[in-house]
């Protein structure tokens, strides 16, 4: 007995033809772990590596951009103070970054990024939640 073949309204919902994607569409692509680690490499790769990891990619950047930031990147407003318009003061002049986390972070893994950031004094300001007793 042969097979009877499927309807053709589940053909079509399931077996969609592909489309073309818009120009500059990236590619869906890891990290390459062949040869040496490159940490900002993998770190550049997040962006191209599905869902989740392009969320962190994208956030990656963002830090980026704000540890690369200066006042001197900004143009001089008329209203501004004198000692605000010295290009020494405004190139000294850096982004606070603040972090916010909830307490469930130190027991769920991340405990020793978070403790990398505070001693190095990546962060300027830190917020978290009183956790439980068992969050340490």
């Amino acid at each position: 007995m042969a097979a009877e073949a499927p309807p053709a309204s589940a053909l079509d919902a399931v077996l969609l033809k592909s489309v073309e994607m818009p120009a500059g569409t990236p590619t869906v692509r890891g990290y390459d772990f062949e040869g040496e680690l490159n940490l900002q490499a993998m770190l550049d790769a997040m962006l191209t590596s599905g869902f989740q990891a392009t969320a962190f990619g994208r956030a990656v950047e963002e830090v980026n951009k704000m540890l690369a930031w200066r006042l001197s990147d900004e143009p001089v407003g008329e209203d501004e103070k004198d000692e605000e318009k010295d290009p020494a003061f405004r190139a000294s002049h850096r982004c606070k970054i603040f972090l916010g986390f909830t307490s469930n972070l130190i027991s769920s893994g991340v405990r020793e990024q978070l403790k990398f950031l505070i001693k190095h004094q990546m962060l300027d300001v830190l917020v978290t939640t009183a956790g439980g007793v068992e969050e340490d």
